[in-house]
């Protein structure tokens, strides 16, 4: 098991993992775009500028590559639907520059997640959602050029457009769309059968970052993923059969729908079903990991308003490791919203008497703090739960037994960056730095990573996965370590009292004097943002 702490650390990894591939490469992503600049010296070295050049050089090396990729809402979401259909376009781009012997070699499944609103809610929402598809289609149709594709990297629009032969012409009324409220939030890559990543860090250039964090505020990223060798890589594998195996027919049938009706095309193949994978040779290491995830289903219900789970996995060793730790808690999280997580630590401390708990988070989504989305109620949804959550928790707890942590640069704010001071972008005189990562650490013996947030979309909604990994020896420790010295830029504090110190010192100190990026997090900011909304269902944020 090794750490991968930044994506400094993982982008070039990956890179040279799939460039030592000998057979099969395995990717499954939130967030995949294959213009994505490579960074390892390796793939450099080959004048391989991108993941595009990457994916064709491995594909002509002999090794099969298979990517699944998360479709999105294309209503409500229309621009990350979008992003992932201008990243099929780029991975047909590469097929059909291939030699028809090649081109099985290059398969890919962009998948809406299996949940979906019940009947019900889509005659209730049929004008509300025509109002929408009309304001997105009018808005996309006025531009004269578009980052994203437009229309074309629409599909799950389609069939609401009128058509001038391959051009779309004009908004029209159509039956109420399909709605998919969970996606598929997995991140991890299995290479050979052998070798596995796993974590929080999808792949694009909005998440490229360093120790360093010198970028603008909006573009800074705090993740962490590993690397793993051993049995568990096989349930990963399989667990990866299992979902192409089962979304292969879906994908064909949802297109179809997309497709059909407005007289146009898409082209899928090739596709083919995964034999199951070999079980890996026991070997003796000083580690233990199992693999966790999250995974629902379609709910019969006509009045569903999401999926239906069947594998909490995922929530299960959130509970148990909690309830495990014994003297020290340590969470980094990109959302903690889950009352029923903080229940989990409230009766760990009373448990525990000596058990303390820090909790690093995001001090503010990026989409309210960088990507002006501060109104949509979605959002602030989230923050009233997340501020309720960890007021409540705070109250609990106490001061002494627990500390909320955020990230914030080690410079002041820029000129680019003084646009997000009015919506949380900032915070002690500095840009925020992104924390994305989902992370559980117990007593230097257990450790969560894991793409799961700590809310009920990650609990029971969403696809995820993980792992587990116990150590007697002094291989978390160790990692934990490393990244307080990342954290800290330096020798790390030890303990809630040493963090609440340097963080208060920070809060006080100029940007350039700080002890690295750790500042209390601004819980009475968020209080502030939150609102409830009685038509948000919790488990949507």
């Amino acid at each position: 098991m090794t750490p991968l702490i930044e994506a400094a650390d993982m982008f070039p990894a990956l890179e040279r993992l799939v460039l030592d591939a000998t057979k099969e490469v395995w990717m499954s992503f939130r967030i995949f775009d294959p213009g994505t600049k490579t960074r390892s010296q390796e793939a450099r070295a080959l004048g391989l500028a991108s993941w595009s050049d990457l994916l064709r050089h491995a594909v002509l090396s002999g090794v099969t590559v298979r990517i699944l990729l998360a479709d999105f809402e294309p209503v409500l979401a229309d621009y990350l639907h979008a992003g992932s259909w201008n990243s099929y376009r780029q991975i047909r781009d590469i097929v059909e520059q291939l030699d028809r012997d090649d081109r099985a070699r290059l398969q890919l499944i962009v998948i809406q997640h299996e949940g979906e609103l019940g009947w019900v809610w889509r005659q209730m929402l049929r004008f509300p959602l025509r109002q929408r598809i009309r304001k997105v289609v009018k808005r996309l149709l006025g531009r004269a050029e578009h980052d994203d594709g437009g229309l074309e990297n629409r599909p799950g629009l389609w069939n609401h457009l009128t058509w001038d032969g391959d051009k779309p012409k004009a908004w029209k009324a159509a039956a109420p769309p399909r709605l998919w409220p969970a996606t598929y939030h997995q991140k991890f890559v299995v290479i050979d059968g052998q070798i596995a990543i796993i974590g929080g860090l999808d792949l694009d250039e909005r998440r490229w970052d360093d120790r360093r964090h010198h970028r603008r505020a909006n573009q800074t990223w705090h993740d962490i993923s590993a690397r793993l060798e051993g049995p568990a890589v096989t349930d990963a594998a399989r667990h990866f059969a299992f979902l192409w195996n089962r979304e292969m027919p879906r994908y064909r049938a949802i297109v179809e729908d997309w497709t059909t009706p407005c007289g146009r095309e898409l082209m899928l193949d090739p596709l083919d079903s995964i034999a199951e994978p070999d079980a890996w040779q026991p070997t003796r290491g000083e580690a233990t990991v199992q693999i966790v995830r999250t995974l629902s289903r379609q709910s019969s219900s006509l009045f569903a308003i999401g999926p239906v789970p069947y594998l909490r996995e995922l929530k299960a060793a959130h509970r148990n490791l909690i309830h495990s730790a014994r003297r020290q808690l340590y969470v980094e999280a990109q959302f903690f919203r889950s009352r029923e997580a903080a229940a989990w630590i409230e009766q760990a401390l009373r448990a525990n008497p000596a058990l303390e708990v820090l909790i690093l988070i995001a001090n503010a989504p990026e989409e309210i703090a960088f990507e002006g989305q501060g109104g949509n109620p979605a959002h602030r949804h989230g923050e009233y739960l997340q501020a309720r959550t960890l007021g409540r928790l705070l109250r609990r707890a106490g001061p002494d037994r627990l500390g909320l942590f955020t990230l914030v640069k080690q410079e002041p704010v820029k000129a680019d960056e003084e646009k997000f001071e009015e919506t949380r972008g900032t915070a002690f005189g500095s840009g925020l730095i992104h924390i994305h990562s989902k992370l559980l650490i117990a007593d230097d013996r257990n450790c969560l990573l894991s793409s799961a947030n700590i809310n009920g979309r990650s609990f029971d909604w969403d696809t995820e996965l993980g792992f587990l990994w116990q150590e007697e020896g002094k291989g978390i420790a160790s990692f934990k370590r490393q990244l307080w010295h990342q954290l800290f830029d330096g020798p790390p504090p030890e303990g809630l009292d040493g963090w609440r110190d340097a963080a208060r010192f920070n809060a006080g100190a100029e940007p350039e004097d700080r002890k690295g990026f750790v500042l209390p997090y601004q819980l009475g900011r968020a209080r502030r943002f939150a609102r409830p909304y009685w038509f948000i269902p919790d488990d949507l944020v």
